[in-house]
């Protein structure tokens, strides 16, 4: 598995399981999506675990060789909201985004770990949720966030070429 099918796994799952706010990839220069969302980030892209080689087999004399490993990543999630006039009344940002920081910690620790090994993703350890709030130009961004290890298998393969047996000739001595 890359690095981007493991993160759009990862994405595609927790948007789904939320069913409304958008899962965004953060620090990006086009204008954010609307209030409450969810952004991530790659924080470590390949944590290296054990590997192993195996050699498959020849296709016109060339071998193509795997290596394998059980590799590990962690991406950061954080909620995001702030405090604003609603339909049906004034929104807490801080609640909003705390219950919303719940709902996805919450698919990690239970709703999606089965989900995700499915698909070839493992729910290592979800680490604890933490206030991120920061203060913009006239408001308070209420953010809480948290951080997931995941454990997947990296692949990567390359052709090499076929060794052929030389040719053994007998000669009789005299």
């Amino acid at each position: 598995m890359t690095q981007r099918e493991l993160r759009n796994i990862i994405v595609k799952q927790l948007h789904t399981y939320l069913a409304g706010p958008k899962v965004v990839l953060s620090d990006q220069t086009a204008p954010e999506a609307d209030y409450p969302l969810i952004y991530y980030q790659s924080v470590q892209q390949h944590i290296p675990g054990a590997a192993n080689i195996t050699t498959a087999a020849a296709d016109g004399g060339t071998l193509t060789k795997y290596r394998r490993e059980h590799a590990e990543a962690t991406f950061s999630f954080t909620a995001c909201s702030f405090n604003r006039q609603g339909e049906d009344g004034p929104i807490s940002g801080d609640d909003e985004a705390l219950e919303l920081a719940d709902r996805a910690q919450g698919f990690f620790l239970f709703a999606g770990r089965q989900l995700l090994a499915d698909l070839g993703v493992v729910v290592v350890r979800v680490e604890n949720t933490q206030s991120r709030s920061a203060f913009d130009t006239d408001e308070t961004d209420r953010r809480y966030g948290f951080d997931v290890l995941f454990r997947y298998e990296r692949e990567d393969k390359r052709a090499v070429p076929a060794i052929s047996k030389p040719p053994i000739t007998f000669t009789k001595e005299e």
